[in-house]
């Protein structure tokens, strides 16, 4: 285990050097904590926090169109019939100050207010979702660029092993050549091979560091800094069973519940205008007092009133009319929309399981190929040494025993892609 750990630490310490000649910093990290820090600090997901707040407010005030309404109200008036006269004269007021405590309630409104209620909850709920969403999509973004930058340091691992194979081999190949063994020629071709090798480091460094530069983003830091894995890359195993792939998905992905909310919302948007042809009413009140200059008591200046107040639209020129055509439009185009999703989410669990499958039996045969690759090394190498095989031939199958390696890196990879995305169609990511 020491020796794993060492061996570890001697391949990302290029990457701890760049990080020394940049500006960034360097910084541990593991799937959970990154995926749990994009959710707590990413810019893009508060705002769509803050918009999901928006969206509790408003239902918060379509529920207390409800309630009563109660207001202290205070006017004052000047009045002046003849000016010049004095008020004594005329009898007239010429200040009017009257404070009054007033209610008002609605009584029956068709179903509009409870309907609007409705259609606000409604609302809410779809902006909850549309959030949900947004965090799956972010924790997929996420578990991918983890997954790569794991990758990345694999691929970093098999160029510095295939790197110190040429090494051997150069050194081995000089004394060749100086025993007039071999040509120039050859240890030429092992200088080219290792020089291939250390442009493919380079761009190893400069990927990493671009991939840590969009995960910081993701997770919202302020500086952008190096991301360093504390596990290596691993096959993941799915432990879904594949017949319940479209009920959970039905069940659990956030898309499909929100197109549900979608319908839910058009639908009482259509009962709102349809209750707006109804009679409106409502009861109101007030009670106060009304003072003038000439007249201040208490007993004498009281005023109230009680009554109810009816409305019902008569003739609108058809606006009623177009705005129920208008909701019941809206609510044909979300049907469709629902039917559509249903068969593409079917669609996407269906081909996503698919290449799952394909990308694990491609483990299988990538591991099987590393192994006969690195068999077909061992057996070279004894017989380079022995002289029964050229540098050419050496060289051949080195390189097919590196890109065995790459192969399978990239096989674990492109199945721990595969399988997040298919966790993230379900919603279950």
């Amino acid at each position: 285990m020491k020796k794993n750990l060492r061996v570890f630490s001697l391949l990302l310490l290029p990457l701890f050097v760049y990080a020394q000649q940049s500006p960034t910093d360097t910084s541990a990290i593991s799937l959970s904590a990154v995926v749990n820090e994009a959710l707590a600090n990413n810019e893009l997901l508060k705002k769509s926090a803050a918009r999901l707040k928006a969206g509790q407010a408003v239902l918060q005030q379509a529920e207390g169109e409800m309630q009563p309404k109660i207001d202290a109200n205070l006017s004052y008036g000047y009045l002046d019939i003849v000016p010049g006269f004095r008020s004594v004269i005329l009898g007239n007021i010429e200040h009017d100050f009257f404070p009054t405590l007033s209610i008002s309630q609605p009584l029956y409104t068709g179903g509009k207010l409870k309907h609007q209620r409705q259609e606000a909850l409604a609302g809410m709920q779809s902006l909850e979702q549309a959030f949900l969403s947004e965090q799956l999509g972010l924790k997929l973004a996420v578990t991918a660029a983890y997954f790569q930058l794991q990758s990345l340091i694999n691929q970093r691992q098999i160029l510095f092993e295939n790197r110190k194979q040429l090494e051997t081999h150069r050194r081995y190949a000089r004394l060749l050549v100086e025993a007039g063994h071999m040509s120039q020629l050859e240890l030429n071709r092992i200088a080219v091979a290792l020089a291939a090798v250390d442009g493919n480091l380079l761009r190893i460094d400069v990927d990493y560091q671009t991939m840590c530069n969009e995960m910081s983003l993701l997770l919202g830091r302020q500086e952008p800094q190096l991301l360093l894995p504390q596990d290596s890359l691993q096959v993941i195993p799915f432990e879904q069973n594949p017949e319940n792939l479209l009920p959970v998905a039905l069940e659990q992905n956030p898309i499909w519940k929100q197109v549900e909310w979608d319908l839910r919302k058009a639908e009482s948007k259509v009962r709102v205008q349809q209750a707006a042809r109804l009679p409106q009413v409502s009861a109101q009140a007030y009670y106060g007092y009304e003072f003038g200059l000439e007249s201040f008591s208490f007993d004498e200046n009281k005023r109230y009133f009680w009554g109810l107040n009816v409305k019902m639209p008569i003739y609108d020129g058809k606006v009623i009319d177009a705005k129920i055509k208008e909701g019941r439009a809206g609510v044909e185009q979300i049907q469709w929309q629902r039917e559509y999703l249903q068969k593409n989410l079917s669609s996407q669990l269906q081909n996503g399981y698919g290449r799952l499958i394909e990308r694990e039996n491609q483990i299988a045969i990538q591991k099987q190929a590393l192994e006969q690759a690195q068999q077909s090394y061992r057996l070279a190498l004894i017989e380079y040494h022995a002289g029964r095989r050229s540098n050419t031939d050496l060289l051949d199958i080195q390189n097919a025993l590196f890109n065995s390696r790459l192969t399978l890196n990239q096989a674990m990879l492109d199945y721990n892609l595969a399988r997040a995305k298919l966790l993230a169609v379900m919603g279950i990511l």
